[in-house]
């Protein structure tokens, strides 16, 4: 009998393949060039900082050997490339993106894949686990899993991006949501998902279209919608669960009186 969790991860994974998604992967510790960088994420960000993100001391860097990646990346942060961007100013310190960290988001899969296959049309979609250095409470824990998903097409649109999403969340039961503006570094424009639970809305993930300045580098120039939601959160709305907590916790008990399926 499996866990509750690996059964809802391979529920979500049927979802997408159906829906003609590939899957894709990424390694946990990345420099924070792949992380941060690429994702146009100045390097005087605040999710940049040791309370938000986890750096490590052994490597406490990793080289990145491609330099002519490197070049746009720099040039880009500087002075906006060649997309019409101002880019964010200052010096760009190589030294900054080489620094090794676990990935704070599954977005480091999403780009790393358009980078590898930079023609459209491209679906492609993670179940993967991140590190993010938060205080656990109730909603909040410093490893968890995201839900990733990226679509590139010459039509996509905001619009589409919406559909995506309550088709997602419709199929997997719940029609009470609700999306609001939001501000990413690396899409534009950006929203916030939320869902009604336990009388409530509560936050899932964010979304949007990923800015030109991502996309310059792999000489991507149609859109790329782009998402990334709460996994556990998912899983405490099905199960009607008012702790994250209790997802980890070796509960004997719980797990055999959980359905099969």
């Amino acid at each position: 009998k499996k866990h509750p969790l690996s059964r809802l991860g391979n529920e979500v994974r049927r979802l997408f393949t159906d829906m003609g998604f590939t899957e894709m992967s990424s390694e946990y510790v990345q420099p924070a060039f792949w992380n941060l960088d690429v994702l146009f994420t100045p390097q005087d960000h605040p999710a940049r900082d040791l309370q938000d993100t986890f750096y490590l001391e052994n490597p406490a860097s990793i080289r990145i050997d491609d330099e002519e990646l490197v070049g746009k990346v720099k040039d880009l942060h500087e002075h906006g490339g060649e997309t019409g961007s101002t880019g964010w100013g200052g010096k760009w310190s190589r030294e900054k993106a080489e620094m090794a960290l676990l990935r704070t988001h599954s977005t480091v899969s999403s780009v790393k894949y358009i980078a590898e296959h930079p023609d459209a049309p491209q679906k492609a979609f993670s179940i993967s686990r991140i590190f993010r250095n938060e205080s656990i409470d109730a909603t909040h824990l410093p490893e968890f899993t995201q839900i990733e998903g990226i679509v590139m097409d010459e039509n996509a649109d905001f619009n589409m991006l919406i559909s995506l999403i309550k088709e997602f969340y419709s199929r997997m039961g719940f029609d009470q949501i609700r999306i609001r503006p939001a501000y990413f570094p690396y899409t534009e424009p950006s929203l916030e998902l939320e869902v009604f639970f336990n009388g409530k809305w509560m936050e899932l993930g964010g979304a949007g279209m990923f800015r030109p300045e991502v996309l310059a580098p792999f000489g991507v120039k149609c859109p790329v919608l782009a998402w990334g939601f709460g996994f556990e959160r998912l899983a405490m709305l099905k199960w009607g669960i008012k702790d994250i907590r209790e997802l980890y916790i070796s509960d004997l008990d719980y797990l055999k009186k959980t359905p099969v399926l």
